[in-house]
C-alpha cells in the first residue's frame, strides 16, 4: 500500500517539480494525461460531464476532458464561475472552446439549468475542489454536490472527493460521494479517516509526470 502524504508534503513535493523546471501548466498537463488514461481503463462509459471548479484542480479536469474526447468519448464541460477563474482554468476553458466542446458556465443565478445538464452522460468527472479546500462551503457549492450525489451516474474524483477534508477526512459541510477517486502523487490521510472512508471509493494513484522519490531526493 502507498503510504498517505498530508497536504503539506503533496505542496513540497510539487514546489520541488517546479523548482526543476516542470511549470504549473507542464504538471497539469502530465497529471491529466494520466488521469485521462486511468478513467479510460474503468469502461464506465463513454459519454462524460466534467464540472469544473475555479482553481488548479479544474485545470486537470478541464485538460482532462480534452485528451478524453481525443480518445472518442463525447465530452460536455460545465465550469463553475461562484468566483473568477485562475489563469490555467482561463487557459484550458479557451482550448476547449477553440476544439468546440462544449462548455456551460454554472452559477448561483442559473444553478437550475445544472441537473439538466448532468443527465446527458453515463459518468461525472468532478473537479471541483481540490486539496487545498478549506473552511465552509457555500450554499451553491452545498447544492452543486448535492445534485452529483443525487444523479445515480458512476462519480470519479479528480485528486479528492470535492468538500473532503484531505487531511482529516470530515466534510466541509457536504462532499462528492465518489465511485472512484484518482489522486495524485500519493493518497491523502483522510482517504482513511472519519467520512474519507465511504466518499474516496475505489482508489488510484497517478503521478505528476516525475516520480515522488525523485521529488524526495530533490534538494531546491
Amino acid at each position: 500500500m502507498i503510504k498517505a502524504l498530508p497536504v503539506k508534503k503533496i505542496r513540497y513535493l510539487e514546489e520541488s517539480a517546479k523548482k526543476i523546471g516542470l511549470s504549473e501548466r507542464i504538471l497539469i498537463e502530465n497529471a491529466s494525461s494520466n488521469l485521462s488514461a486511468i478513467i479510460d481503463s474503468l469502461n464506465i462509459g463513454k459519454k462524460i460531464c466534467v464540472v469544473s471548479g475555479w482553481g488548479n484542480n479544474g485545470a486537470d479536469a478541464l485538460a482532462c476532458a480534452r485528451k478524453l474526447s481525443a480518445k472518442n468519448y463525447k465530452v460536455h464541460v460545465i465550469i463553475l464561475n461562484e468566483k473568477d477563474f485562475n489563469a490555467e482554468v482561463k487557459f484550458q476553458k479557451e482550448i476547449l472552446e477553440k476544439i468546440k466542446i462544449p462548455v456551460y458556465l454554472i452559477g448561483p443565478e442559473n444553478i437550475k439549468e445544472f441537473k439538466k445538464l448532468i443527465k446527458a452522460s453515463d459518468f461525472i468527472l468532478d473537479g471541483i475542489l481540490g486539496i487545498g479546500a478549506h473552511g465552509g462551503l457555500s450554499n451553491f457549492l452545498k447544492k452543486i454536490i448535492r445534485d452529483i450525489n443525487e444523479s445515480a451516474k458512476k462519480i470519479v474524483s479528480c485528486d479528492v472527493p470535492s468538500g473532503l477534508s484531505a487531511d482529516s477526512g470530515n466534510k466541509l459541510g457536504e462532499a462528492v460521494r465518489a465511485d472512484y477517486t484518482i489522486t495524485f502523487i500519493a493518497p491523502k490521510p483522510g482517504f482513511f479517516k472519519n467520512c474519507g472512508k465511504t466518499l474516496c471509493g475505489k482508489i488510484y494513484v497517478a503521478d505528476i509526470g516525475i516520480s515522488k522519490d525523485i521529488l524526495k531526493k530533490f534538494k531546491a
